[in-house]
């Protein structure tokens, strides 16, 4: 029962039923066509009897005599041949070409049963052989013609055919199933082998890799595959490992901070009110921080587990107006300029863009010297909106760039500021629901371009 469970018992006992179909209909078609060749050879050898006796009949001769020879000489050594007359009488012609002690055949009771068609008909007593069976009325109504050849010999041979097709075909099926089980092995070892080595993976033994196998079979591209899945699945278990130790790490200082300004107030340091008025302000300040760094680490998982945001269309040259707006409110200090060419519509999620926006606008202040002008621009062409963020600050360093999006990632050495390092992280997957792309680039004169790419509304 295991073996017909498995795949490799299954593809034999699928191989063996085709391969029985095929044999057994090609032992029927030999089978029928020997049959119909040795009946068609009896019943030539039964209109050449017929037409000798008829022949003889009509000149005048004996109707038996010579007829022995002549009959053996078409290859048949037993006949029955026999005339009835319209009377009822029944004269038996050549009865030494027949077997005295073999039962004749059962002679239809009309002559238009079998007249110029030859049949198949049994014995008379239903034990012996059949005969094929030929009448013919005789000229001058002198009565009905019957020859018969017993089919001994046609059923002998038949049978002798069937025994060597059943041999033949149960060799056939035994030589199929051994070999066909022999190459089936041969080529299903590499998928046992992917399978060990899977169940392994899946019992905890992490590192382990399918075993290669030919690149072009089926198989070879399943390992493939599942050696790909397997990296991939390493990647995504680091890259959420050390996301994990990031964001502990970035909790882990507004906690500690706010858990110090406790302990001073609990060993009486904080006495005085401008004392105390300083640590609730630091503590928060820290609150503050550790809430936006949760509403950032929220906003990325809800973006991670689902990709499409809400579909309505929004206005992308609006958008980036109010956000210009807020970043000259939020601080006077970085000049903020707009330059936009009429509405860019696109579908999306209105609070995720603008938060885009305030994203790339924050980054320039927090992470350039004060005084430092940031242009912001809108454009539509070839159906796709164009959000561009351009600041004229110290710009990041070539070897930063590759890294930006990467979550937590700052480049501190050639930008100033402090930060959580998820500004631009949410700047790539919001862009990315959203079907669009994004890109930083470093600019030739100094200074830092961020390009947003998003499909227009109607653009597909």
């Amino acid at each position: 029962m295991a073996v017909v469970r498995s795949l490799r018992g299954r593809l034999l006992l699928a191989v063996l039923a085709l391969a029985a179909v095929v044999l057994l209909a090609l032992d029927t078609v030999v089978f029928v066509s020997l049959r119909d060749d040795l009946l068609d050879r009896a019943d030539t050898s039964l209109r050449g009897v017929q037409t000798q006796v008829v022949q003889q009949i009509r000149n005048g001769r004996p109707p038996a005599r010579g007829l022995a020879a002549d009959a053996r000489m078409l290859g048949v050594s037993e006949y029955f041949i026999e005339i009835r007359r319209p009377g009822g009488e029944v004269t038996p012609l050549a009865p030494g070409l027949r077997d005295p002690g073999a039962a004749p055949p059962r002679v239809p009771r009309t002559s238009a049963d079998a007249a110029g068609t030859p049949v198949t008909v049994p014995a008379e007593d239903g034990e012996g052989p059949g005969y094929r069976l030929l009448t013919r009325a005789l000229p001058d109504r002198r009565g009905t013609l019957v020859t018969a050849v017993p089919l001994s010999s046609v059923d002998g041979t038949l049978h002798r055919l069937l025994l060597v097709e059943g041999a033949a075909t149960a060799g056939a099926l035994v030589l199929l199933a051994v070999s066909g089980l022999w190459l089936l092995r041969r080529g299903l070892r590499p998928l046992e082998s992917m399978a060990r080595d899977a169940d392994a993976i899946a019992a905890g033994r992490g590192g382990l890799r399918v075993a290669p196998a030919d690149e072009d079979s089926e198989v070879g591209r399943l390992g493939l595959a599942l050696n790909t899945m397997l990296d991939g699945q390493e990647s995504t278990q680091a890259r959420l490992r050390q996301f994990v130790a990031d964001a502990s790490h970035e909790l882990r200082t507004p906690v500690t901070a706010i858990l110090g300004y406790a302990d001073l107030h609990a060993q009486g340091a904080l006495g005085e009110p401008a004392h105390l008025g300083r640590a609730m302000n630091g503590i928060t300040d820290e609150a503050l921080r550790m809430r936006r760094l949760v509403d950032d680490l929220l906003l990325l998982a809800r973006l991670d587990t689902v990709r499409a945001p809400e579909r309505v269309p929004v206005d992308l040259a609006k958008v980036a107006q109010a956000s210009a707006g807020a970043a000259r409110a939020a601080d006077p200090r970085y000049p903020v300029a707009l330059d936009t060419g009429g509405p860019a519509v696109v579908e999306g999620d209105g609070e995720q863009l603008r938060r885009v926006v305030d994203n790339l606008l924050g980054n320039v202040r927090a992470h350039t010297p004060e005084g430092t002008r940031a242009r912001v621009a809108v454009a539509v062409a070839d159906g796709w909106a164009r959000l561009s963020v351009v600041d004229e600050g110290p710009g990041i360093p070539a070897e930063s760039l590759p890294r930006v999006f990467d979550r937590f990632y700052r480049a501190d050495r050639a930008r100033g500021g402090h930060g959580s390092g998820l500004g631009l992280a949410i700047v790539a997957a919001v862009v990315d629901a959203h079907g669009g792309r994004v890109v930083v680039a470093a600019r030739a004169g100094g200074g830092t371009r961020v390009s947003v790419r998003l499909p227009v509304t109607g653009s597909g």
